[in-house]
């Protein structure tokens, strides 16, 4: 991948851009996420879309100052990375960034041509306190080698982890600040309001994907999502919670006949 660095608020951002495509699509990862995260979808969507990836701020090889990283901030940050730009993507979000997306089609729905979400949080009732998966996976703060990480991240699916990508996320939650801006970006997440009685402001086409299997964040939360009158939902079997990673082959085709559709 073509990596390339911008500023935005004076935050470095690593992020990656396909240039080429009528239709663009912009990637947010999720909680402790990069770019990496989406390895399997950008070079086959970039056969018919503009793919634009990006290292949120905290995360990846994005600066990391030590603030507060709340929802809010996110969506407005990710307001002025689209501005500076100068696209209206569609905008695909996985968990965290699927919360994230939903703000910024609420606040900014002019930036937004398209909404795109993979199992996000944000619709939860206040009495979800996490999963045992999600308590799992915050153990990854606290592994000393890649093979500690490799078990904390397949508590997220109860899947194998490749030994590139454990490694890979190891070496970047071992950069200064890294470990403070994930605890950050979750407590942020957790304390944002509920957008439950929100959704139904989104004027953008709504796709939605959920893994049947999914136990970071179960299916059955699907349903404030399904009840908006301008979604669609894609229920999939043998899937967890990260159905980009999990069924690329399956998600590709989907997103892309999604985003070029009239």
């Amino acid at each position: 991948m073509d990596f390339q660095f911008i500023e935005i608020d004076k935050l470095h951002v690593r992020y990656v851009d396909t240039k080429d495509g009528k239709n663009s699509v912009l990637l947010l990862h999720g909680l402790g996420g990069s770019v990496e995260s989406w390895t399997n979808n950008i070079a086959e969507l970039a056969k018919q879309l503009r793919t634009i990836a990006i290292d949120l701020p905290g995360f990846g090889y994005s600066d990391k100052p030590k603030m507060d990283y709340t929802i809010k901030f996110y969506w407005q940050f990710v307001s002025k990375l689209i501005e500076e730009l100068k696209i209206r993507p569609a905008v695909v979000g996985s968990s965290l960034g699927g919360h994230i997306a939903i703000e910024l089609a609420i606040n900014r729905p002019d930036l937004v041509s398209k909404l795109v979400l993979i199992s996000p949080p944000g619709a939860l009732p206040r009495t979800f306190k996490g999963t045992p998966a999600l308590k799992k996976y915050v153990k990854v703060l606290q592994a000393g080698s890649t093979e500690q990480v490799k078990k904390a991240l397949a508590a997220v699916d109860n899947k194998p982890v490749d030994n590139v990508y454990a490694d890979a996320v190891y070496q970047k939650l071992a950069m200064p600040g890294a470990k403070e801006a994930f605890i950050s970006a979750m407590k942020g997440s957790a304390k944002s309001r509920r957008l439950n009685s929100l959704l139904g402001r989104i004027a953008a086409p709504t796709l939605v994907f959920w893994g049947k299997e999914d136990i970071m964040i179960p299916v059955k939360f699907v349903e404030p999502f399904a009840a908006m009158k301008n979604s669609r939902v894609v229920l999939l079997e043998n899937c967890g919670h990260r159905a980009h990673a999990e069924k690329p082959a399956l998600f590709n085709r989907i997103l892309a006949d999604f985003v070029q559709e009239g």
